[in-house]
């Protein structure tokens, strides 16, 4: 994973916890305090080192704009600078003791270097104003997944075999989303498998909508944990959906048809992602299947 993996939207919660590793790579667990922000906040500080290093994590909604997404990182730098004076008594007390050297807040990118002199002054300004935390060489700045070049690379490392976690589906959620697609997937297993029962047919649906469900959740916890593997396994899913929309029907029956399709993909996955445990990825091919059943890139025109 380089950096040119790491994706550039990221839910906030997401990007905190995705930094934190990036930070413990950097400097060791042992040496990083996360600071909780349940109780009053986390006072412009998300976790802190024990050589004086205070990271803030920022993950802009605009992604695409650059002017919006610097004016975003400018205004949040700002205001949590500022707490570190607001808040000066009570970061003092859990600092116990410790200067702090640098104050750095993480972005998924870093496209305009003015934010790096508006973060820069303000953190100077912070200083002269006498926080009493602050070491002499006190400094702010951003970075971003381009100064994490080694500790993403170790990450990337660590996810070799990799098993993602199994998530269980209660049965309301398994009910509840069966029937919320239930008629367009009615509909193509009717078509595809006239000779089952209506009993197999609903045991079938619940099968296919319990694997997307899954397929869903193992995506989601890559995405949060190894988006660079996330990115390369939404790209293969997404060319295969292409191949699938535009390629020529083999004539195959239905369920032949469904084992091409889902052995094809999960060949595709297992060669892009050869760090992670097959299980996982027979789970996001199978779940893959599913999904392409119920938005319609999949179907038995042979039937």
């Amino acid at each position: 994973m380089s950096f040119e993996n790491v994706p550039r939207r990221w839910e906030g919660k997401d990007w905190e916890h995705f930094s934190l590793r990036l930070v413990q790579k950097r400097h060791s667990p042992e040496n990083v305090q996360p600071v909780p922000d349940r109780v009053r906040g986390d006072a412009g500080i998300e976790f802190f080192t024990s050589c004086g290093c205070c990271y803030q994590s920022y993950a802009p909604q605009e992604v695409s704009n650059t002017a919006k997404a610097s004016s975003g990182m400018k205004n949040k730098g700002s205001r949590d600078l500022l707490k570190l004076k607001k808040n000066e008594t009570k970061i003092k007390e859990l600092l116990s003791g410790l200067l702090v050297r640098r104050w750095i807040m993480i972005c998924p990118f870093l496209d305009d270097k003015s934010v790096i002199s508006h973060i820069g002054k303000k953190a100077g300004e912070v200083h002269a104003s006498g926080v009493s935390f602050l070491a002499s060489e006190f400094r702010g700045l951003v970075q971003c997944p381009l100064d994490f070049q080694s500790e993403i690379q170790s990450l990337r490392q660590e996810n070799v075999g990799a098993v993602l976690t199994e998530p269980q589906i209660d049965t309301s959620t398994l009910d509840a989303a069966a029937n919320h697609i239930s008629s367009k997937l009615d509909e193509k297993l009717a078509r595809g498998f006239p000779s089952y029962s209506e009993e197999k047919r609903r045991a079938q649906k619940l099968a296919f909508v319990k694997a997307t469900l899954r397929s869903e959740n193992i995506l989601e916890q890559m995405r949060v944990e190894m988006p660079g593997l996330w990115e390369r396994a939404m790209r293969t899913i997404l060319l295969e959906e292409e191949r699938l929309v535009t390629g020529a029907s083999s004539g195959s029956g239905p369920g032949t048809q469904l084992s091409e399709e889902r052995a094809a993909l999960k060949d595709a996955l297992q060669q892009t992602l050869p760090s992670i445990e097959p299980t996982s990825i027979t789970a996001v091919a199978h779940g893959q299947i599913g999904q392409w059943l119920i938005e319609c890139p999949l179907d038995f025109e042979g039937a």
